[in-house]
């Protein structure tokens, strides 16, 4: 994209930190994550092409893209130094912004990022080579999925009964209901992130993501859900094989605990961040440069 994508500030003091959402759950859904992150760093998130109304999914090639918009966003906006954390796609995006730009983020989360290693990896790969990673799960459920609602409260109670969403904190639930759908032109309630979009970024991948990852120069924290389906323990091996003086470690929960355990995930935060080795200095303690 030619323009800069929109950051929002949502408040907070002390060191300026990024958070990088999971495909399909904007920003929004990880208010109490960040309401406790505000307690010690200044939180400010993307509204990346997936959020932005009449965007065309096809423009995105693959993950590479979403890195390239982070890092040109946070450029744009002044900003360097930076705490990255993202969950899923968010913490891949983040990772490859790290790689791609050594200077943008002085620390890097990755919170059960998408990384396959493997069989896994090589049925991706020929499914890509064949073009059919469109007729394949999750991106062919994503587009069957149902994307509208007469009212909020018709939603929640149908998601309720969805396996996804069975150990979600309930404020993080609630917030989701709110974040997560907007109103509809006609009338009642779609999806915030079109179902077209969250498609095709399940069908899309970044292009050599190990080989990009043993570039990334900064302290880096992998966190696997130690129940999670996308994060195998073969792959956290291979992550801690591949990226420089790695903590790779795991929390309990899903593929989804930074919206199952927000609070619990705070303090993996807090722990990895506050070592000597991620802690700012007492000069840089003050938000880096901003006009978002």
């Amino acid at each position: 994209m030619s323009d800069p994508l929109r950051l929002d500030d949502w408040g907070g003091t002390g060191p300026v930190l990024h958070l990088a959402h999971a495909n399909g759950f904007p920003p929004g859904t990880y208010r109490k994550l960040i309401e406790r992150l505000k307690q010690r760093y200044h939180v400010f998130t993307l509204r990346g092409r997936c959020l932005v109304p009449g965007t065309d999914p096809l423009s995105m090639r693959d993950w590479d893209d979403m890195a390239e918009d982070l890092a040109r966003a946070l450029r744009a906006h002044g900003l360097e130094g930076v705490l990255g954390v993202g969950h899923s796609m968010g913490g891949v995006a983040t990772l490859l912004a790290s790689a791609k730009d050594p200077g943008l983020f002085r620390a890097v989360v990755a919170l059960d990022p998408v990384l396959f290693s493997g069989s896994r990896a090589l049925l991706i790969q020929a499914m890509d080579l064949f073009g059919l990673r469109h007729r394949i799960p999750p991106a062919n459920l994503a587009r069957r999925r149902r994307d509208h609602w007469g009212s909020r409260e018709e939603a929640a109670t149908s998601y309720r009964k969805k396996a996804l969403f069975q150990h979600f904190d309930p404020e993080c639930f609630q917030d989701y209901i709110t974040h997560g759908l907007t109103e509809a032109p006609s009338g009642g309630f779609q999806l915030t992130i079109p179902k077209a979009w969250e498609a095709r970024i399940f069908e899309t991948s970044p292009h050599g993501v190990w080989r990009k990852l043993r570039t990334v120069a900064v302290p880096a924290l992998v966190l696997r859900g130690s129940d999670s389906d996308t994060l195998t323990p073969e792959a956290l091996e291979r992550v801690r094989r591949t990226l420089p003086g790695v903590r790779a470690e795991e929390q309990p929960g899903t593929h989804l605990f930074p919206l199952e355990h927000p609070e619990e995930c705070a303090q993996r935060l807090f722990s990895f961040l506050d070592t000597p080795g991620e802690r700012p200095s007492a000069s840089e303690q003050a938000p880096a440069r901003h006009r978002a």
